[in-house]
């Protein structure tokens, strides 16, 4: 799915590449011409240029052992990768990389936790996510962004007349404003999953009732809030 977004006739570098599948996939059906992938790890990076091999792309596709953005220049490919990595370890490969990530015409992030960190991340250093796209599958759920360097967008308050600007960005962070402005389906299950979840957890804690459920309740309260407004958009 991530490697769908990436934009035809861009160089990519492609961050914990793994077995370079993607990179192959790139350059042999998205119209990349050149592709560097990269790795942390020498035995993925083995099998990645074993691949790029077995498929003719040696001159194509670069491989290099590289911790995060590490071996990478500032402005040396179009786009950038991070993809299959948990939120905070992508999270932390963008901090330490900000000026190569900045440098990039897009990213393509696809991490597989804590996306409201991600985007918050994003947001507050001066990205913008233009497009967001969910899929599942086996009964997991996978979210990728594409991302530009740019200035924070407005938000548009209108749209749910009784929430305060706190919430709806608290919402878009960790639902995410594409997503809901374009009232996703798959989005839409995930929150009647997690709006369920919610009040069995909820109904739990006021049956225990014990010392510290006070602050347990008051977490998952707000997290009800959250996924009200967020339920809310597909009601506009």
């Amino acid at each position: 799915m991530s490697a769908g977004m990436v934009t035809a006739g861009s160089s990519v570098a492609d961050v914990g590449c793994d077995h370079a599948h993607t990179c192959i996939w790139l350059v042999k059906h998205g119209g990349v011409p050149r592709a560097v992938a990269m790795d942390v790890r020498p035995g993925p990076l083995s099998h990645a240029e074993a691949n790029i091999r077995l498929y003719g792309l040696g001159e194509k596709i670069e491989t290099r052992l590289s911790d995060g953005l590490e071996a990478l220049e500032a402005g040396e490919t179009d786009t950038i990768i991070i993809a299959g990595m948990g939120g905070t370890l992508t999270v932390q490969i963008l901090e330490r990389g900000l000026d190569k990530a900045k440098a990039a015409k897009e990213l393509i992030l696809q991490p597989q936790s804590d996306l409201g960190l991600v985007r918050r991340f994003l947001r507050e250093h001066g990205f913008i996510i233009t497009e967001e796209k969910m899929c599942s599958e086996l009964g997991k759920f996978y979210t990728s962004m594409k991302v530009v360097n740019g200035t924070d967008a407005t938000l548009e308050l209108s749209e749910v007349s009784d929430t305060d600007s706190d919430i709806l960005q608290s919402v878009y962070d960790e639902y995410g404003e594409y997503l809901l402005k374009n009232k996703n389906e798959i989005l839409h299950e995930v929150l009647l999953i997690l709006k369920e979840k919610n009040e069995r957890i909820l109904n739990r804690i006021s049956a225990e009732g014990s010392g510290d459920s006070a602050e347990r309740k008051g977490f998952f309260e707000r997290e009800k809030k959250l996924i009200r407004v967020a339920l809310s958009f597909y009601d506009i």
